[in-house]
């Protein structure tokens, strides 16, 4: 086989005759059976349920500055403008055309070699478009007409992409206050199933300076009053909306996980000396830990009523990169994992009385780690309280050398029928099937190598890969 055909061929990522076998008799076939089961996405349901053509291969692929359809991989423009000859502010600069900012990227695009993100883009070029071209800067011009004029094709629209994959269950994102209206729309679409999650974020980082709006704008919605009991019952009552929309689990972005005991009488202190603006706090103060605490405990109640997932991922500062945030606001890049959280100190109050396992009416708890160092503090915490699960890697993590390491130390200290599975955080439909292709390889090398090293029969090797795939997240999420 030539260097060409191994880029991407057929058994790429697949480094012994063990891997080929297992992607090829079993994942290929078995993700034709169960579909696509992404339990945490970006997508924009309103995009789909519209289910217009993307207008080219630029706002398809990297940025779409339309605020109702808004797409940015930062994974892109944050490798691309490490690039000379390509900037953040080329790709936002509303007067330069997506021709000009395409050609910008090709022509710094072979600069991602051995990246991921390199890996990705040419998987959604051969898999959605037919084009094996190699994108640079001779290529560039080609594969812009090429796939503009496929955008056009019928199959090529965001309801169709996702039929396409064999798209099963997707779970969006949505803050407390969405009414949830695309979702009842999404119910029409044939073979596809649209959950929401529920991501009360907003209303608990109290350091952040529309915090008080935010409980102002739920608390108004609900009928409640401005005070922390208010606060609480409009997000038990939109939880309990979410609820009876289908949703299946709460998703929650913490700086630290905490989860400490809080009394209400300091926890209405802390709010009162908030909203009243007698104090500031800071993003890693006292008062910051206790309070966001104290809603923790409310919420992973509200979820062990309902019977939904808690989803927390932590260790993200956000907008870190000051000139970034001051020149187009957050998410387009700016993110850095912490390198120092108290994790275990905070989070044990919280897992003790939600996730001991010892109560057949608890839910589960699946931990997702931005600083991947801390993987292996998950793993400890998964086999000290049983409705605890090591979330799969994500977010600048989600390389096929992480996922592996991942895959092999969870085999080693736990167990791979508890990882949490994996999720591809995505807000691009068009990666949707590129991302899955690439857990369902790695879930495969790292398996093989356990039945080609003699620790796993190749029965549980099968087993292994099965429940990674899919039946890990069917049996947390409750899917049929």
């Amino acid at each position: 086989m030539s260097e060409e055909e191994k880029f991407l061929g057929e058994n790429w990522l697949l480094d012994t005759k063990e891997a080929i076998a297992l992607y090829h008799e079993v994942a290929v076939t078995f993700r034709e059976e169960v579909g696509i089961v992404d339990t945490h996405t970006h997508h924009n349901l309103r995009q789909i349920v519209e289910n217009h053509p993307f207008p080219n291969i630029w706002r398809a692929e990297v940025l779409d500055p339309r605020e109702e359809y808004a797409n940015n991989d930062h994974y892109i423009i944050q490798l691309a403008a490490k690039i000379p000859g390509f900037s953040q502010a080329l790709a936002r600069d509303p007067e330069i055309s997506d021709y000009e900012k395409w050609m910008a990227l090709s022509k710094v695009f072979p600069e991602f070699e051995g990246n991921h993100v390199h890996q990705w883009l040419h998987l959604d070029l051969r898999r959605m478009f037919d084009i094996k071209l190699l994108l640079n800067g001779d290529t560039g011009e080609g594969i812009w007409k090429l796939a503009n004029e496929r955008l056009k094709w019928k199959e090529m629209l965001p309801q169709a992409i996702l039929q396409r994959i064999r798209a099963r269950v997707i779970c969006t994102t949505d803050d407390p206050l969405d009414d949830l209206r695309y979702h009842e729309m999404a119910k029409k679409i044939r073979g596809i199933t649209f959950l929401p999650t529920f991501r009360p974020d907003a209303y608990c980082n109290i350091f952040t300076n529309d915090w008080r709006s935010s409980v102002e704008r739920i608390c108004q919605l609900t009928g409640n009053d401005t005070t922390l009991t208010g606060l609480v019952a409009a997000l038990r009552e939109r939880h309990d909306y979410f609820a009876q929309k289908g949703a299946k689990s709460s998703d929650h972005g913490l700086l630290e996980p905490y989860g400490l005991e809080v009394t209400r009488k300091r926890a209405e202190e802390i709010f009162h000396e908030a909203y009243e603006r007698k104090k500031k706090y800071g993003i890693r103060s006292r008062e910051t830990g206790e309070f966001i605490s104290y809603l923790m405990h409310k919420l992973c109640e509200m979820n062990q009523e309902k019977g939904m997932v808690t989803q927390i991922h932590y260790g993200a500062l956000r907008n870190a990169n000051e000139y970034l945030f001051k020149n187009w606001g957050a998410d387009v890049g700016g993110d850095i994992s912490l390198d120092m959280i108290n994790l275990v100190e905070n989070l044990t109050p919280l897992l003790s009385r939600f996730f001991s396992g010892e109560d057949t009416g608890q839910s589960h708890l699946i931990l997702y780690p931005m600083n991947q160092t801390y993987a292996h503090v998950n793993v400890m915490l998964e086999r000290a309280f049983p409705n605890v699960h090591a979330g799969f890697p994500w977010w600048h993590n989600d390389t096929p050398y992480v996922m592996e390491h991942y895959l092999l130390h969870t085999a080693g200290a736990s167990l791979l029928t508890s990882s949490g599975g994996p999720v591809c955080d995505g807000r691009k439909i068009l990666s949707e099937g590129s991302r899955f292709e690439v857990f369902d390889r790695v879930i495969c090398r790292a398996v093989a190598k356990l039945v080609s090293d003699g620790q796993m029969p190749k029965a549980g090797g099968t087993r292994a890969v099965k429940a990674l795939m899919y039946e890990n997240q069917a049996r947390l999420f409750h899917f049929r």
